[in-house]
């Protein structure tokens, strides 16, 4: 009767080993991971930032090249009768097919862009200089999780003594994930492009008053130049 009571204290002892050696293999696997999940998931979002920006970059270039956008075809100048500038119009059939396909061409371009894999090296997620760039890779995809939202607007700025800058300014938002087998991590991406611009220049005038300061006398704060004398009163 000993040696079977041996043989199964025995059993039990390994089991017991088994399970704590089980046990003690979970925790460290979940400490390691509560420690380099935030680490991969910041490179990883860096990663797909880096790659859904210059997808979005490819796609705008390849649709503006394509339409040869340009400001007159865009914006144009209504002139009153002494041929000053009295306003601009927008076109905006143009406007809105150039919008539609910019979003098309962004998101088609995405998608054929998850196609290639982004590897990180895990030494570069275990950090340190000696350890960076080395090791084995980290495979992740970068997927569109999102509607790509577009939108054209105007920008106006001043380009000097009664001279506007106009800028045509495309806006793009979009949303990706990186997916690896076991970590995925979603960024959201907004880039602004210019795609037309061009200096309005009015009439210059034959005086201009600089204020500057918020101390002084506002006599003293006005400084005209050129400017013509007040008539006298007789």
């Amino acid at each position: 009767m000993k040696p079977i009571v041996i043989r199964v204290k025995k059993k039990k002892l390994r089991a017991v080993k088994l399970v704590l050696a089980g046990a003690l293999a979970l925790t460290v696997v979940l400490v390691m991971d509560s420690r380099l999940r935030p680490l991969i998931t910041m490179i990883a979002s860096y990663q797909a930032k880096l790659s859904a920006t210059r997808s979005i970059n490819d796609a705008v270039i390849e649709v503006i090249s394509k339409e040869d956008v340009v400001y007159n075809n865009i914006i144009s100048m209504v002139q009153d009768e002494d041929g000053e500038i009295a306003s601009i119009e927008t076109d905006m059939i143009t406007v809105n097919r150039l919008k539609s396909e910019i979003t098309n061409q962004i998101s088609d371009q995405l998608l054929e862009d998850s196609d290639r894999a982004v590897l990180i090296p895990i030494g570069t997620v275990l950090g340190g200089q000696f350890f960076s760039g080395r090791g084995p890779n980290m495979e992740f995809r970068i997927l569109p999780a999102g509607y790509v939202h577009t939108e054209i607007y105007n920008n106006f700025e001043s380009a000097g003594i009664n001279q506007t800058l106009h800028q045509i300014m495309l806006s793009v938002d979009a949303t990706v994930s990186a997916v690896a087998p076991v970590y995925t991590t979603t960024t959201d991406i907004t880039t602004n492009f210019c795609i037309a611009e061009t200096v309005i220049v009015g009439k210059v005038p034959q005086a201009f008053t600089d204020i500057n300061g918020d101390k002084s006398d506002m006599l003293n704060m006005l400084n005209d130049y050129a400017a013509e004398p007040p008539p006298e009163i007789p």
